[in-house]
């Protein structure tokens, strides 16, 4: 089945947190999640959001999510966006919805003329060679960084 990449709404908020637990458990840092449902619920959806979430939809359910913000850059001396977490639900995974969450905040860096910052393990090489094929500028400590003239259509 198609999926769509959409902005997250307050229904969403759930299917998001559980994603957010699913991704600390995967990278196993589940001590290390101390926010619950309802401070994540408030925190993205509240009547001053800290944080924006895009989704995956497949079949009626949230199948991956990257949460992001935007914030000033002491360095460039500008705004730009900053994704905190991506991730994709395993069953969903093969589909290029990780790629297409990553683009979708990538053309609204590009829309904004902002960069996009992000974080990696750097251990993680199979995703750094994918995020380089992307246009991605990528330093050895696992800081990514997009210009907006460098994102890519698709």
């Amino acid at each position: 089945m198609d999926y769509v990449i959409r902005p997250a709404d307050q229904a969403d908020a759930s299917e998001c947190y559980q994603l957010v637990r699913g991704l600390a458990s995967h990278e196993e840092l589940d001590d290390y999640l101390q926010i619950d449902e309802d401070t994540f619920t408030s925190a993205a959806f509240g009547d001053k959001p800290q944080f924006e979430i895009m989704v995956a939809e497949l079949d009626g359910k949230i199948a991956g999510i990257v949460t992001y913000f935007h914030r000033f850059h002491i360095w460039f001396g500008e705004k730009l966006i900053e994704i905190d977490d991506l991730f994709v639900h395993p069953s969903a995974r093969g589909r290029g919805i990780g790629r297409k969450l990553l683009l979708a905040i990538g053309h609204l860096g590009r829309s904004e003329g902002v960069h996009v910052k992000w974080t990696i393990t750097s251990s993680n090489v199979r995703t750094i060679h994918m995020y380089r094929r992307m246009g991605v500028d990528y330093s050895p400590r696992g800081v990514c960084i997009w210009s907006p003239e460098d994102i890519p259509d698709e």
